[in-house]
């Protein structure tokens, strides 16, 4: 049984004065009236119209949930009816009502708050999130609240403290974004294609890109596993735009001098402040049992004032920094491996240090080099991490040990490119070795190392091949530096058409080819 009933808006109008013009919901049929008398009472003439727009269509059948959804003219509402109908009446049905009831909006929070927290990334994925959503005029979703809320979430959300909304927004809003309200199977890929053109106006290609990863997961987990049925993906057809953000930023001259004396004095400015602090251990209560904050503040700037010599004279160094910078260029970890090290992973007597999770899942251990053992030697274990630093903490000290270096362009991530660099340079590790030393997953991501490993590769060709001669048209060609004269030349051509071994020829007896026929 399938009906068909109208929902489309009343339209009222007056003839020749648009400002009259007022829209109305199909159930406001009082309100309709109400609004047509007041401006009857008035004088004007009112006209009362559907826009013919929008129906609404229910189908019941036994044995089968019932389906209900809206469509934009009676033809459409026909055609769905017996597509239906004769889909239940072979038995292949496809409920495809879930997919027009529920818009991308509602995929994207569900999202968020069922899928996202499983992931080790899942803070910035709630901010990219939450910055569609008020993009599109919806409310935020507080990340906080879902990871309290989520029965599962990724272990190491669990250990840390969630990031405090401060306010700031870094990201570039975007106003083309009206497709989000459309229910799923209505979203087409030019849709999506749309806001890619646009969105590529004002960031850059990379930042669209794992933007539209996030798409893709949502279309992905909706169609597969929440059986919202749809005949197509959106994501089927969208063009993902092309970029090449690979850098080749390598330490040249005596940049990691300088930045390595800058990590040197970084160490002993974080070394004084830490002796000045134990000094000012009294002080510091005896601030917080004054009664102003003006006499806290001349309390800690007093005994500042009397320990500083005394902190500078007798502090003990901790190369926390200095070992962080080595660690990067002697074992190409990432900075979130490396700031995840725990002591009880680390074996110096061993040499290795065991990462139990990295960016692709997969614990590996790194190898430590001896010059590098003396450093962490020398950290203290106060804390369970090797370098109890946040991420943000660190950022800042990046950006000081390269303004203190006198260094331009330089990343964190660069130290990992560097240091594969150079392990690729020396020729020594083959293409297996590499890729145990840098972690990847995927061999074609250690490609772009491939031209430091060509001239000792055809080093290695020279050292495989030897001296052998090469043949081109019948002639062989030996290769510069072979100890050969023209008279053995000539002893073994002589010896090939004689038929006689060329070692048994005198070395004085010199026999040419066709010798004879010249005598004749």
């Amino acid at each position: 049984m399938a009906t068909v009933s109208n929902r489309s808006r009343y339209r009222v109008t007056v003839s020749g004065q648009e400002a009259f013009g007022r829209d109305f919901p199909y159930s406001a049929r009082d309100a309709v009236r109400a609004y047509v008398d007041t401006l009857r009472t008035d004088g004007h003439r009112p006209r009362v119209a559907r826009t013919d727009d929008c129906y609404e269509v229910r189908i019941r059948n036994k044995g089968f949930p019932e389906l209900h959804t809206t469509v934009a003219s009676p033809d459409a509402a026909d055609t769905l009816i017996k597509f239906i109908e004769g889909q239940r009446a072979t038995g292949l049905y496809i409920d495809y009502a879930k997919a027009l009831k529920v818009t991308f909006a509602d995929l994207l929070v569900r999202y968020l708050r069922e899928e996202a927290p499983r992931q080790k990334s899942f803070e910035m994925v709630a901010y990219k999130i939450n910055g569609l959503l008020e993009d599109a005029g919806l409310a935020r979703v507080d990340p906080a609240g879902v990871l309290r809320a989520h029965p599962a979430p990724h272990p190491s959300l669990t250990v840390r403290a969630p990031r405090r909304a401060t306010g700031v927004t870094v990201r570039t809003p975007t106003g083309n974004l009206a497709w989000l309200h459309r229910p799923f199977a209505q979203l087409m890929p030019t849709d999506i294609n749309d806001y890619i053109d646009e969105r590529c106006q004002w960031v850059e290609p990379a930042t669209v890109d794992r933007e539209l990863d996030i798409f893709s997961s949502v279309c992905h987990l909706a169609m597969e596993t929440w059986r919202i049925e749809v005949a197509r993906s959106p994501m089927d057809g969208v063009r993902r735009p092309r970029y090449y953000n690979e850098r080749d930023r390598r330490l040249r001259g005596d940049e990691e001098a300088r930045l390595l004396d800058a990590a040197y004095d970084e160490d002993r400015r974080r070394s004084i402040a830490q002796r000045l602090e134990e000094l000012m251990a009294d002080a510091r209560t005896e601030a917080e049992l004054a009664p102003t904050v003006y006499q806290q503040k001349a309390i800690i700037r007093e005994a500042r004032e009397r320990f500083l010599p005394e902190a500078e004279a007798g502090y003990t160094h901790v190369p926390l920094i200095e070992a962080f910078v080595q660690f990067q260029l002697m074992t190409a970890a990432r900075r979130s491996e490396t700031l995840a090290v725990q002591w009880q992973h680390v074996d110096l007597d061993e040499r290795t240090v065991f990462l139990p999770e990295t960016k692709n899942g997969r614990p590996r251990k790194l190898p430590v080099r001896a010059a590098l053992v003396e450093l962490l030697a020398a950290l203290p274990r106060t804390d369970a991490r090797v370098f109890p630093l946040t991420a943000d903490h660190l950022r800042k000290i990046w950006t000081r040990l390269c303004a203190a270096a006198g260094i331009e362009d330089l990343r964190m991530h660069d130290l990992r490119h560097e240091a594969i660099s150079r392990v690729a340079d020396t020729g020594t590790m083959s293409l297996v070795d590499l890729q145990a030393f840098s972690g990847h997953r995927d061999t074609r991501m250690l490609l772009r190392y491939a031209h430091l490993c060509a001239k000792h590769l055809a080093h290695r060709l020279d050292a495989a091949f030897g001296a052998t001669p090469t043949a081109h048209r019948g002639l062989r060609r030996l290769p510069r530096g072979a100890a050969l004269t023209l008279t053995d030349l000539v002893r073994e051509s002589a010896a090939a058409a004689s038929g006689v071994d060329a070692c048994a020829l005198p070395a004085n007896v010199v026999r040419f080819p066709g010798a004879r026929q010249a005598a004749r």
